[in-house]
Order: structure tokens, then sequence, then C-alpha cells
């Protein structure tokens, strides 16, 4: 269902029908989003979609082809309009920390306060209450470049909010530290967001970065969004196969809905078996399919349960299960990343065992199963991003999801 379309003035950014381009190549086509105050949202995709060209048109670092941008009700760039970038009200934390190296921790945080005109002392105060807030107050005096990477870049988080702006956006802030320090930085962060209320704007290509920090996600691939939604609902119901196989994995097999009942509907599977059968419970997608209609199933790693591990195979499987052969095994510790052959796919599923449970051997023979709750889909594309669409069935034809189209992005 769509969102109710509010008054610009009760949000904090709105973008609409933005166009950007980069040497005659379009970088952003049509893009629509609204993000409300105190929002945390971020853009979510591979490397050339488009998510850094949209940040940079927002900052005013980059002049779109054209659309509007709105910021609490006021325009900063329109056919008419182009506020430039130290005029918008918005603070940026970049990739790299941009910290300068002549400076103290706290004369770094007062930069920004000084250029506003705010008195010294005043401006240092202001300064040292950011410090804190990120931790960083027993550094005041220290010169920033003698700092961690970690703490470099929340003297640049602090810097960006010193000046209360009405919007803060972020390029890959943590990209350039390591695993263990990003994971407690965007937790930080995160915290950070939600105590001052701050809106913010960020880009990232990790999706663990996206799913754990964000109110809403933006996924964008080559220029155009492709679904937008709270993390929960972009990993559970993907709205196509680009979104089902970046935002986490996924495996994705094209099905012909047979029978359609009151909380299940019923799918033939061939590529995966020629007797294969699903049940898909109607609550595991946000509509229902008809008769005839071309689907993808999608079902997580983590949603298949290994049926039989040993022993020889039933000549009838139960309901949802089929026949896959194991043809390699990781072992992770607290579960086994497999890859088994199903019919004409290769499914990757995460395997949970006990101390008394014996791995299979390669080569073995297994079955399968899928839950009628634990298995979404949505509407066949004609082109899917994985190029797994299956063969042709007897079924009607159905109508693929409109990559390029129009996407309405709508605050909460």
């Amino acid at each position: 269902m769509d969102e109710p379309h509010r008054d610009p003035v009760d949000h904090g950014l709105v973008v609409e029908g933005l166009f950007a381009d980069y040497g005659g190549t379009t970088a952003v086509s049509d893009l629509s989003l609204e993000i409300g105050r105190s929002e945390f949202v971020t853009l979510l995709g591979p490397s050339g979609c488009g998510k850094t060209t949209t940040l940079r048109c927002v900052a005013g670092l980059h002049t779109p082809s054209s659309g509007e941008i709105t910021l609490g009700g006021r325009p900063l760039y329109a056919s008419d309009a182009n506020i430039p970038p130290h005029k918008r009200d918005i603070n940026m934390v970049f990739q790299s920390y941009a910290v300068w190296p002549h400076m103290t921790t706290v004369e770094n945080v007062m930069y920004g306060l000084k250029a506003k005109k705010m008195p010294k002392a005043r401006a240092r105060s202001q300064a040292e209450h950011m410090l804190e807030l990120v931790g960083l107050g027993e550094f005041t005096h220290r010169n920033a470049t003698d700092l961690s990477g970690g703490q470099q870049q929340r003297v640049a988080l602090a810097r960006a909010l010193a000046t209360e702006p009405s919007l803060v956006l972020m390029d890959e802030p943590l990209s350039n530290l390591d695993a263990q320090l990003r994971a407690r930085m965007r937790d930080e962060i995160r915290q950070i967001q939600r105590r001052t209320g701050i809106t913010v704007l960020y880009v990232t290509h990790d999706q663990s970065e996206a799913l754990s920090m964000s109110d809403r996600v933006v996924v964008m691939n080559k220029g155009v969004i492709q679904q937008v939604g709270d993390p929960w609902t972009l990993y559970h119901r993907p709205t196509n196969g680009f979104v089902a196989t970046f935002v986490g994995e996924a495996n994705v097999v094209p099905a012909v809905v047979v029978d359609v009942g009151v909380r299940t509907f019923t799918v033939k599977v061939p590529t995966l078996g020629p007797d294969t059968v699903l049940d898909i419970a109607h609550a595991t997608a946000t509509v229902s399919p008809s008769r005839g209609d071309r689907i993808s199933v999608v079902f997580r790693p983590e949603w298949i349960r290994v049926g039989r591990e040993t022993g020889p195979l039933p000549d009838r499987l139960d309901a949802n299960e089929f026949r896959a052969r194991l043809v390699a095994s990781e072992f992770l510790g607290d579960h086994f990343e497999r890859t088994y052959e199903a019919g004409e796919h290769r499914l990757r599923v995460q395997a949970v065992t006990g101390p008394t449970s014996r791995p299979p051997e390669i080569g073995a023979d297994q079955t399968l199963l899928l839950t009628p709750d634990n298995v979404t889909w949505f509407p066949a594309e004609d082109a899917g991003p994985q190029g797994d669409a299956g063969p042709a069935t007897t079924l009607d034809e159905g109508e693929g999801l409109p990559v390029g189209a129009r996407t309405e992005v709508l605050g909460n």
C-alpha cells in the first residue's frame, strides 16, 4: 500500500525527478525520495549505481540535469534555483577522515562554528560538548592526526554535528576501517544519531551497515531505485531479483502457480525436479498470485532445512521436499555453508548440526525442506538480474516488474 503524501515542510529532505549524468552518461535516472526529520536513510547499491552521485547532488557538489531538491521546504535546486553548498545547511562526512593535520581535535570541531561567526568561547564549549558526545572528551588538545582511524572518523562526525545542520550526509565513512572497528563504529554512529535526532542520508555498498543502522534502506542499481523499505522488509520481501540477491544471499528459482487456497498457494518448480511442488503461505508477500502466474520463488540459505542427513532416500517425498546432491561444504563452527545441486540449480544452504551429528560425504544425495512460511516470491521478471528465468512452461504470460520505472519513496 502506498504511503500518503505529506506536505514537504513536514519532511527533512525531498528529492523529485532527479536526473544526473557524467560526461553524457546517465548516473541517476528519475529518482524521487523523501526523508523525514530525524530519520536515518541509507542508499545501498554496488559501485556505479548512482548512490554517491545522488549524495553529491544533494550536497550541491554536482549539478543535476533536472529535478528538484528541497530541505525543510526550502528549495536547494530547481530549474530556477541552485543554492551553493555552503548555504545549504548540510554537513558531510567523507570516506577519508578529512581532519586538519595542523589543528588539535577541538580546533577541528570548532572550524565550522568559527565559519558561522560564533564567538570563540561559545564555539569551544560547543566543540567540547560534541567531542564528549562521540567519546573523545579526553582528547581535546591532541593533534587530530595522532588519533587512530576510528577516533579521526569520530572527530569528523563531531565536526559535522557541531553546527547542528538540518541534514548530515555520510559517504561510505567506515570503508577505511578494519572489520572489528567498522562494527563498533556503526553502532556508535547509530546511537549518536538517535541521541541527537539529526537527519542522516548515508551511502554504502555494505549491506551489513545498511541493515544494522538504517530506519529505511534505498536499494539502487544502474541509477534507478529498485526498492525502498525498512531492513526487515527488504530482506524478507524483496520485490525483484536484484534486491533478493544483493541484500543478503538468496536462491531464486522460477515457478508456476497451479492452485490458490485460503492460507497457501501451490506452485510447480520443474527446474528443481520434475515433480517438485511447493506450498507457499500468502503471508510471505504483500500480494497474492493467481493461478497460471509465473513467479520467482526466493528462499534464503538459512530458511532451508536438510530433511534427511543420512540413509537412503524414500521413493515418495513429503510436501515441500525435494532431492538434492551435496557438492561442497564449509565448516564455520556454528554452521555449515553447503552447496547443493537440485535439478538445474545450485543452491546455497546453511546447515546447523549438533556435536553428535555426522556430516554427509560430498556427493551424498539428500532431501531439502522448505516450509510454507519460509519462502517468499515476486512476479517473474522478463530478464532477471541473475539470468535465471528458467524455461518456458504451460502458463499465462506474466508481467515483469518495470525495472526502469519511476519509484516514489515516502517518509515514515
